[in-house]
């Protein structure tokens, strides 16, 4: 299983608890008898309805809810990957009744189900990609599945193609509970996503909500909001130095551990050094910048008097600003 799982791959991440309180939303918005089936779509491609749809089923399934996703998209799959599983037989061997080989048979819609690494969790790929899958999708035989995955599962969810692109998700919102759109930051046109929510209405769809893919965040704001957010935070690293320089001060470094504090503490002094020379640096260029300005103010102050001769002492002002600057780099 891959990594786009981070409901399973990282719990405890900012990311999972929203798939947390998505799933909880869902729950107590209907009914649990009224919102057993789900689809989950959006307007184009590329707006992430895969990746919510598989960590959404995950969120249900880590509940101990029986949960199985449909793989519906049957141009451009993807569960499967996300899934590292193979992709047949699927949902369009069992809407045509024609194998992986293509020769015609009837093929239970269960038997095409498959377990995977999540407890709980099941899929149904897409299986091979059919020349019509809008016209599978109008066939009785989706009603067919439809009430026999309803009768093994306590959640199914269905990954649909994009409802502006294809008619397939349109297809399959008026024969679910509910129905979501996943739309994506800076990148989702809200006329787009007007005309999605129309063609579902139309045909009798319910439309549940809208998810918002792709938040700018910094993660600043994560870890006001979660103590647990990220393990990499300036503030961890900077206990950690300190932990270091404690563990430093009191171990006699007799093992490796002791040891590796040392040079972790070491490398840390090294750093604190260059800053520190850094703004030396910086300080003694600034000076010198002052003293070049004192300089050619004394310049002006002797160009501007009666002299016309080269005069190499400065007037007294000039000399007590110039003595006073030098003074202070000292």
């Amino acid at each position: 299983m891959r990594k786009e799982i981070i409901i399973q791959s990282d719990p405890k991440s900012p990311i999972s608890e929203v798939f947390r309180a998505l799933r909880t939303n869902i729950q107590f918005m209907n009914k649990a008898a009224d919102c057993q089936t789900i689809l989950i779509t959006s307007t184009v491609q590329a707006e992430g309805k895969s990746w919510i749809s598989a960590n959404l089923a995950t969120t249900f399934a880590q509940s101990g809810s029986k949960t199985l996703i449909i793989d519906a998209d049957m141009r451009k799959p993807r569960q499967h990957k996300i899934f590292q599983m193979n992709n047949v037989p699927g949902l369009s061997n069992f809407l045509s009744e024609i194998n992986d080989l293509g020769r015609r048979q009837r093929i239970n819609g269960m038997d095409c189900v498959k377990p995977t690494e999540v407890e709980n969790l099941y899929l149904l790929p897409s299986g091979n990609i059919p020349p019509n899958p809008s016209e599978l999708l109008m066939s009785d035989k989706i009603i067919e599945l439809i009430n026999e995955v309803t009768k093994n599962f306590d959640v199914v969810i269905f990954d649909g193609a994009p409802c502006l692109l294809v008619t397939d998700s349109t297809i399959i919102s008026r024969l679910v509970d509910s129905t979501i759109l996943v739309t994506s930051q800076k990148y989702t046109k809200i006329d787009d996503l007007k005309d999605a929510k129309k063609r579902i209405k139309r045909v009798g769809g319910n439309i549940a909500g809208v998810i918002l893919n792709r938040v700018e965040i910094s993660s600043k704001k994560y870890e006001e909001k979660y103590y647990y957010a990220s393990t990499n935070t300036p503030v961890l690293q900077t206990e950690r130095r300190r932990q270091a320089k404690r563990n430093y001060e009191d171990s006699d470094f007799e093992n490796n551990d002791e040891l590796k504090i040392k040079n972790s503490f070491e490398k840390y002094n090294k750093k604190e050094s260059k800053s520190i020379k850094r703004n030396d640096t910086e300080v003694d260029e600034y000076i010198n910048d002052k003293i070049k300005d004192t300089q050619r103010q004394i310049q002006d102050e002797i160009r501007s008097t009666k002299f016309k001769s080269k005069v190499e002492v400065p007037s007294d002002k000039a000399r007590e600003i110039l003595d006073s600057i030098k003074k202070y780099k000292d």
